[in-house]
């Protein structure tokens, strides 16, 4: 199944599906080809990305959320909080996430779309509290 993106609604379902562990239903919203980099990490599949997440989530717990959100044409970006609760010690990919070390971040993201499915996905983190985007 392909879903592809015109909206925030689109975006919404996305991140449910991220948040709900649905490693297929996430993955059909990206292009075959996608790009995505976190820490060391770089994936060109969805299968790739899904992997990915399916490893971290057996270390950490993890809940996104889409505060702001602009689109226009091909490119969308928005701001991402998001809540780690890591339970297990993960060190991997430049990563490091400490078992009872909850914390919060707010990301910056940038996804390019390519006929509707997510192709690119750049981020950076903001430095201030996700209270900046209430």
């Amino acid at each position: 199944m392909r879903n592809t993106i015109s909206g925030r609604s689109d975006f919404e379902r996305y991140f449910a599906a991220f948040n709900a562990r649905d490693y297929a239903l996430q993955a059909s919203f990206y292009a075959p080809d996608v790009e995505y980099a976190v820490g060391t990490f770089r994936a060109s599949t969805p299968a790739e990305i899904g992997a990915f997440y399916a490893d971290f989530h057996q270390y950490c717990d993890e809940v996104v959320r889409l505060a702001w959100f602009a689109m226009s044409g091909d490119i969308v970006s928005g701001v991402v909080p998001t809540r780690f609760e890591p339970f297990r010690d993960y060190v991997k990919h430049g990563l490091e996430f400490r078992a009872g070390e909850p914390r919060d971040s707010v990301t910056l993201a940038f996804w390019q779309l390519e006929r509707g499915q997510i192709r690119r996905i750049r981020m950076a983190r903001y430095a201030g509290p996700a209270t900046d985007f209430d």
